[in-house]
């Protein structure tokens, strides 16, 4: 079936739970194409292009400028090219898009992408998160938000000093603190904000999986962090 129910994103790398708030009922299907960990292989956005033709909305979860030649003699800036042609809605910041340094990747989201990046967890010098958190689509009648999510471990999995100002301190973040209460509170704040904007569909869009693999395996209170579940809106 080329149409599919889809409010689905199966990722590698990626979390993402979708549940209905709203319950505003589909009248059509909608198709959510996204893409995650290319990791600069371009030829495989040929492909993109074909199935972008029955998708309502296209999105990325991650690690698309590192990886190959191309990625490294442009420092990323190629890919976000093709990804701007095929008309990317949005995106977030895998551990890799940070791989050429922090003022490169803030000039690829802020001056060369025409999608925007989403996160609620990736935080600035001011310690207030550095993108919008969310990002809303109204698709056939239904409004779909994203909740964008980057894993903390991006500091061991990219290069730490990119994160740090001149004396070592880290002046950018994640809300890795707390034993992930402040990943969940951020997340969660998200959610409560594309619900009281109207969104009928909230999805995460994370590059956290191995996160969360990690989580489950210890067993520990902090898997919680990477589960979006979200109560359906109780009927006035």
């Amino acid at each position: 079936m080329r149409k599919f129910l889809s409010l689905l994103l199966t990722m590698a790398m990626v979390l993402s739970l979708a549940v209905t708030v709203n319950a505003a009922a589909l009248k059509e299907d909608i198709t959510i194409l996204h893409t995650n960990d290319v990791h600069c292989d371009y030829e495989k956005y040929a492909k993109v292009a074909t199935l972008h033709k029955d998708a309502d909305l296209l999105v990325d979860a991650g690690d698309h400028v590192q990886g190959g030649v191309i990625g490294t003699l442009s420092k990323g800036e190629y890919i976000v090219d093709i990804m701007n042609y095929l008309k990317y809605d949005a995106a977030v910041p895998g551990n890799h898009e940070f791989d050429y340094g922090m003022d490169q990747f803030l000039h690829i989201a802020k001056d060369l992408a025409k999608y925007p990046y989403i996160s609620a967890n990736f935080t600035g010098k001011d310690g207030k998160p550095y993108f919008d958190a969310y990002k809303m689509f109204e698709v056939k009648g239904v409004k779909v938000a994203f909740v964008g999510v980057c894993t903390p471990e991006t500091f061991t999995k990219s290069t730490p000093t990119y994160f740090q100002d001149a004396n070592g301190n880290y002046i950018y973040g994640f809300c890795e603190g707390n034993n992930g209460a402040d990943l969940y509170n951020a997340v969660q704040k998200a959610i409560d904000a594309a619900k009281a904007a109207g969104a009928d569909y909230v999805i995460g869009l994370g590059h956290l999986l191995s996160l969360i693999t990690h989580l489950r395996a210890h067993e520990t209170d902090s898997y919680l962090v990477c589960r979006l579940l979200l109560e359906k809106k109780k009927k006035p």
